[in-house]
């Protein structure tokens, strides 16, 4: 697994970090996407078949994997989303069907390891009260926030994070722009020493020009601790870009 560093300082003034997304890409290098893994390994994907809105069958999850490895990665994390959405998808229920994956995809030599992307909702933290949840290593979580609106517990369920012994790790930071606009919100982020997992697809403007700009400055800001490709689903997974 990639090198543990420290937090890095986040932007210093949100009208800096302005002027960052307005003139940051003109001059973007070209350089193979898989040098953005140095591990080889994908942070974020949704390989695992039939649990959420991700791979939905075994040959789906194939695909995803054939178009990592030709983007010259050697393995990807499954991170299922654990959320009030998929009330099946408990810490065992995905390990037994990571364990039948993993049986069938041996022939494919592609390292398969399972975490989870946690949703920042109501049923968050009776998550962490039940269940040892699917971390990165032991210690990195992987959380996710809606879309357009911050939950109203959501500095509680930050801190529950870091009170249990986990440091939280923020999925594609560059697809909530309003949100990173909140000076509460960077502070605790800044207080809680959150990490950063950012999504190939950004780049590349899959989610719009405001995330690609962000990503870019994130980026270019070395903010981002992992990358992952977020692929849901064999179509996606060909979108991704053999360079960026």
């Amino acid at each position: 697994m990639q090198a543990i560093h420290k937090p890095k300082a986040f932007f210093p003034a949100f009208y800096s970090f302005r002027q960052q997304i307005m003139f940051g890409n003109l001059f973007t290098p070209r350089y193979a996407t898989s040098s953005l893994f140095p591990d080889g390994m994908d942070m974020h994907t949704h390989i695992l078949w039939g649990v959420d809105d991700g791979a939905a069958c075994l040959e789906e999850s194939l695909g995803i994997i054939r178009r990592l490895k030709a983007m010259g990665l050697k393995g990807a994390y499954c991170t299922p989303h654990i959320m009030a959405r998929y009330p099946d998808n408990t810490p065992d229920f995905l390990r037994r069907r990571f364990d039948q994956l993993l049986a069938d995809t041996r022939e494919e030599q592609f390292q398969l390891r399972l975490a989870a992307e946690y949703m920042l909702d109501n049923q968050f933290n009776e998550q962490l009260r039940r269940y040892t949840p699917l971390t990165y290593d032991g210690i990195h979580l992987l959380v996710e926030l809606p879309q357009y609106y911050l939950p109203g517990a959501w500095k509680d369920m930050i801190s529950s994070v870091r009170d249990r012994g986990y440091i939280p790790v923020l999925a594609h930071p560059e697809r909530y722009g309003r949100l990173l606009q909140q000076e509460d919100f960077l502070q605790l982020a800044r207080q809680e020493g959150v990490k950063y997992q950012g999504n190939v697809g950004s780049l590349k403007g899959f989610y719009g020009k405001s995330a690609a700009a962000l990503a870019q400055t994130f980026r270019t800001r070395q903010l981002y601790e992992w990358w992952g490709t977020d692929s849901h689903n064999i179509a996606m997974a060909k979108r991704m870009p053999l360079k960026n």
